[in-house]
């Protein structure tokens, strides 16, 4: 029994740490998967930041030289002079100045019906071109592949200004300082787009230290977390169980020993008295009837008290663990007489017929015939006790079609029993009625015993009844013994 508590107890702890794992793993998994999320948004925020403040850096050197051509086209004595120089050109040459110096930065200008072949957009900046003539916002990026890398790419929109429209306002057609054609254009028209190419590797890999650094730090905390937990488990949850379990499993033995200790003292005086009842039914055959009717009623009542005391100290002892199986060479037809010089007296007085049908081709098995005794007398009490006057008890020790086990069947018709009362009757204590009117009279434990003895055979029992009309009880033993360890 203690070995059974420990190994509920065990697997109860196994449970719990299997509960915990699962919820770990589910969390962590659940970390993983957002961590990740935010990891990528993190990357393109990062990105979109860097070329925001490229943009902005290469905005400020056009404005500087498109607020410094008065300076630049104009001598000291004030006569103009065109020095080649403007915002344009001086745009693209920092830009790709800063193409070539840079890691694989990119930034160059581009605009529709282009001056010069540089100024070409491709499918990006075309995009990013469309989105702003049709009066999107003023900036457009993606993260996607250039010449085989990733790459987050933006563009952001390059309006006319004042000073722009010396060379690209009105009249159309009309060549500008530089010799190029104007196109007509008006303030506030978007004149082209600056685009800027930036690779993110380097921001994917500090992205992927940082990733695995938290999700490192996540494992870490969780696995403190659920260390503490168990610690917590175990002192405050599990070694106080298992202290009230010792204490339960102390005071239950105490018990079982006072019961099974009472129980043998009781024997003692019973077996006397039926002993003494013997004895004085041998040396007073003649006396009168009365008399003897209240001897035999001492005697029948001793004898069945002696039964309940039996069963008492054998649940004892199977609750502790000391009932043990001796097996031998038995014949049925003994264990049969055995029981009925127990029982025929009680179903004459209680006016039940009580037959017996051992089949003569039975072959002995090896068993435990005392078990076997035991198991038998219950059914057949129960069949008596239950089975009114008139009624009848048929007992039947046969081979099983298959020759390997026998099979012992007790049928009454008595009062029944409901189907939903079949697993309640074999339980210790449980008495359960046949109809509405409540719990029968008994000690609950002999249906116990049977059952539990017939499995520690290597057995099984099985009921048909049917409320009103009777029971019938069958145990099936194997010829050949129990397995081992029963």
């Amino acid at each position: 029994m203690q070995q059974g508590r420990k190994q509920t107890t065990r697997r109860l702890s196994l449970k719990l740490v299997a509960l915990v794992t699962v919820v770990v793993v589910v969390a962590a998994s659940a970390y993983v998967v957002w961590t990740q999320s935010r990891q990528s948004d993190a990357v393109e925020s990062k990105v979109l930041a860097e070329a925001r403040t490229l943009n902005t850096e290469m905005s400020a050197v056009w404005d500087y030289i498109d607020d410094s051509q008065g300076a630049i086209n104009y001598n000291s004595d004030g006569s103009y002079d065109f020095k080649g120089i403007y915002c344009s050109m001086a745009g693209k040459a920092i830009a790709q100045r800063f193409t070539n110096a840079s890691n694989n930065y990119v930034v160059r200008y581009v605009r529709e019906s282009p001056r010069t072949a540089t100024d070409e957009p491709d499918r990006f900046e075309q995009t990013a071109l469309n989105h702003f003539t049709v009066g999107g916002s003023s900036e457009y990026y993606e993260m996607t592949e250039y010449e085989g890398r990733s790459v987050f790419r933006y563009a952001s929109a390059l309006p006319v200004k004042r000073n722009c429209l010396s060379c690209h306002g009105e009249p159309a057609g009309v060549p500008d300082e530089t010799g190029f054609l104007r196109e007509g254009m008006k303030l506030g028209d978007v004149a082209g787009a600056v685009s800027i190419i930036i690779p993110v590797e380097s921001y994917v890999q500090e992205s992927q230290r940082e990733f695995e650094s938290s999700v490192a730090f996540f494992c870490l905390l969780a696995a403190a977390i659920v260390a503490v937990l168990l610690l917590a488990m175990r002192r405050w949850v599990s070694a106080p169980l298992e202290q009230a379990n010792r204490q339960l499993e102390n005071e239950s033995q105490q018990k079982s020993d006072f019961l099974a200790t009472m129980s043998h003292e009781l024997r003692t005086p019973l077996s006397s008295i039926i002993a003494f009842t013997d004895i004085w039914e041998k040396s007073h055959a003649a006396e009168d009837s009365d008399e003897r009717k209240l001897v035999e009623e001492i005697k029948q009542n001793s004898s069945v008290l002696l039964n309940m005391v039996n069963n008492t100290i054998d649940v004892a002892k199977l609750e502790a663990g000391r009932l043990s199986m001796q097996c031998s060479d038995v014949d049925m037809v003994d264990v049969v007489e055995a029981v009925f010089a127990v029982a025929e007296p009680l179903a004459i007085k209680e006016g039940v017929s009580l037959d017996r049908t051992v089949d003569p081709e039975m072959p002995f098995l090896h068993s435990d015939a005392e078990a076997l005794r035991k198991i038998m007398l219950n059914l057949v009490s129960n069949g008596l006790k239950y089975t009114p006057e008139g009624g009848s008890v048929q007992v039947s020790v046969r081979a099983s079609a298959d020759g390997r086990q026998a099979v012992m069947r007790v049928a009454d018709t008595g009062c029944g029993i409901r189907p939903d009362n079949f697993e309640a009757i074999f339980k210790k204590f449980d008495r359960p009625g046949a109809g509405e009117d409540g719990p029968i009279s008994g000690s609950g434990l002999g249906l116990f015993l049977v059952k539990s003895l017939t499995e520690k055979l290597g057995g099984t029992v099985g009921v048909e009844s049917e409320v009103g009309r009777g029971s019938v009880f069958t145990v099936c033993v194997p010829f050949d013994g129990p397995a081992t360890g029963e």
